[in-house]
């Protein structure tokens, strides 16, 4: 017997909200995402200016380490670019070096001792497997320890490795070594052992395509104010749309969280969806910097920092002038103190926010204690864009395996 296919409602238009919603689709079901602000993308925004592209959030990716985001890339046919890490600089103090293995032993920062420590480091995290379809055992006995803990105790490092190394590395998730998990640490150190792409046009290009795949199915300026579930096990769903007087109601089969937790746990009753995040301040802004040439992405070590600059991108301009999107530790962090006078660009400001996985937590999944309520997003095992895209799958793959095997659904009421 044929039957309909449920109803589904998605909020947040970001990476995780908008894959879970196309591969939802691409499935046949009836699927609308609902987005508060008047643009897609949320982390995955892009500023152009001047034929140059800026990240304001995600900032490249790994194909090994990312798997499900590089397969979504491919599908949707997005030109991308690789990275190459000797473009990567770490500035300590007044230091600055390349993020490649003979640089770092030439930069006379380490002695040999230490730089074998470093390398060994490397090795160990070559031997592990980040795939989350595929889950490493051994990560879980990491978890244990946190990322300077284990560096401290499994691997001899010193405070100088540590300030030098460690730190610069973990801050990629803007954190410190003692508070971050030593499986998310050495997750991102493993960006540093492998092949980094952007897109060509922008982490952006990702979400519009989505946007445009979708064809018609996402809904700006529209917040989510309440979501109850009735007697069928569907979802009575309260939106408002600005500009419009009065809120409407609707009634879905499924509800998908791509919000965040502070959404989830104020409009569903009976939710406490607990997952620590940080934050950080990001500026984008118009310098010229001719001492970073030719680094296009700088990484500055907390150490002996007093300007409170943590890094970012550096795109140049045929004039001398550069584009930069340069996050800072603390929000008074002083740019011009690094990259000289700069013209703030407006409206560019931002604090993303990205979870922080610490040591011994407990490990949250795509599941609620609410029957058809899921929540997708970047809080999975290792927070990263792979994450989003993998937990989006994850949820596309439940409800389709669900009614493919009652083969019955709740008709909403």
């Amino acid at each position: 017997m044929k039957t309909n296919k449920p109803k589904i409602a998605v909020f947040g238009a970001g990476i995780a909200g908008l894959s879970c919603a196309y591969f939802l689709k691409n499935d046949g079901y009836d699927v609308t995402v609902y987005e508060k602000r008047p643009e897609v993308g949320g982390r995955f925004a892009t500023f152009e200016t001047e034929g140059v592209y800026i990240n304001k959030g995600a900032l490249m990716y790994a194909p090994k380490l990312n798997p499900h985001f590089a397969s979504l890339i491919n599908e949707l046919g997005i030109e991308s670019e690789r990275l190459t890490l000797s473009r990567f600089a770490l500035i300590i103090g007044n230091k600055i070096t390349s993020l490649n293995n003979f640089a770092m032993f030439k930069s006379g920062l380490f002695s040999l001792f230490d730089y074998l420590k470093w390398l060994k480091l490397k090795r160990f995290i070559r031997r592990l497997d980040f795939r989350l379809d595929n889950y490493d055992e051994r990560l879980d006995e990491l978890h244990q320890y946190s990322l300077q803990e284990f560096c401290e105790k499994k691997m001899g490092f010193n405070k100088k490795l540590i300030d030098y190394i460690v730190q610069p590395f973990s801050s990629f998730g803007y954190i410190d070594p003692p508070y971050i998990a030593a499986d998310h640490g050495l997750f991102l150190f493993a960006y540093g052992n492998t092949e980094l792409r952007v897109p060509i046009k922008g982490m952006s290009a990702v979400t519009d395509e989505l946007h445009n795949k979708l064809n018609g199915s996402v809904k700006l300026n529209t917040s989510v104010k309440e979501v109850k579930q009735n007697k069928r096990g569907g979802f009575s769903v309260v939106l408002e749309e600005k500009g419009k007087a009065a809120p409407v109601k609707k009634n879905y089969d499924y509800c998908i969280f791509a919000t965040g937790q502070a959404s989830l746990n104020k409009i569903v009753p009976g939710i406490d969806f607990q997952i620590p995040i940080t934050k950080t301040r990001g500026l984008i802004f118009e310098a010229k910097c001719p001492q970073f040439n030719p680094y296009d992405v700088l990484l500055f070590s907390k150490y002996n920092n007093t300007h409170g600059v943590h890094g970012g991108e550096v795109k140049r301009l045929p004039d001398g002038r550069s584009i930069c999107g340069i996050f800072l530790y603390h929000p008074k962090g002083d740019v011009e103190k690094v990259f000289g006078k700069v013209k703030i660009l407006p409206k560019v400001g931002w604090s993303p926010a990205i979870t922080l996985i610490p040591p011994k937590s407990s490990l949250r999944d795509v599941l609620t204690p609410i029957p058809n309520l899921y929540v997708v997003g970047d809080f999975y095992r290792l927070p990263c864009i792979e994450s989003c895209v993998y937990t989006a799958r994850k949820v596309a793959g439940i409800i389709a395996d669900t009614n493919e095997i009652s083969n019955v659904i709740h008709p909403s009421p």
